[in-house]
């Protein structure tokens, strides 16, 4: 009771029914939660505009209020203006880990205790099966650790319900959090995070 909770939300259904789920467990339940809403706008013209939308929509029906914070806010670009930088690699690696970075340093800002994502079972499958296809080693095996719970983690990498395979450790898609802090450089990916997988 008391604790907050940060759902991270983006306007699709995944998130839209977790946070639905959370406030109807909230309110019949009297858990005590303080639930917001989190919302990342990447900069992505075209892609998010629609769904910036339907989120506040979400927020004034369920009521949760909304905090929605921008790359550019906290980064100082927007993933738009990345492309030519990155010649022809995908955005969506860069916005992956800069999205969770989002969430992570927003979720603190606002005091959360928690972050919970609507991540699901075909998400975490998804991810392994292009991890595997990718042949990158490093990332099956953090997954490995973090869904099995071992002690052998990589040092510095986080247990958050950002990385996909924490939606496999509750019922409820909320795990704790631990923040790392975001390294500013949208060229150098942080070693220790997941890619989130929206893309």
């Amino acid at each position: 009771k008391g604790q907050a909770v940060a759902v991270a939300a983006s306007g699709g259904k995944d998130s839209t029914v977790l946070a639905h789920l959370l406030a109807r467990l909230n309110a019949r339940r009297g858990l005590g939660l303080r639930l917001a809403l989190l919302g990342v706008d990447e900069g992505i013209g075209g892609y998010r505009d629609e769904a910036l939308v339907v989120l506040r929509g979400v927020g004034e029906a369920l009521p949760l209020p909304l905090l929605l914070v921008s790359h550019r806010e906290l980064f100082g670009w927007a993933v738009d203006e990345l492309g030519p930088a990155l010649g022809g690699r995908s955005r969506c690696t860069v916005c992956g880990v800069f999205r969770r970075q989002a969430l992570e340093r927003a979720a603190r800002e606002m005091g959360a205790d928690w972050i919970a994502t609507g991540h699901n079972a075909d998400d975490v499958a998804e991810t392994v099966l292009m991890n595997f296809l990718r042949g990158d080693v490093a990332r099956l095996r953090r997954a490995a650790n973090e869904a099995s719970g071992a002690t052998n983690v990589t040092p510095g990498a986080t247990n958050a319900a950002t990385d996909s395979t924490a939606a496999t450790n509750e019922a409820s898609g909320a795990t704790e959090e631990k923040p790392t802090e975001p390294n500013g450089d949208p060229m150098e990916p942080e070693e220790n995070s997941t890619e989130a997988n929206e893309n």
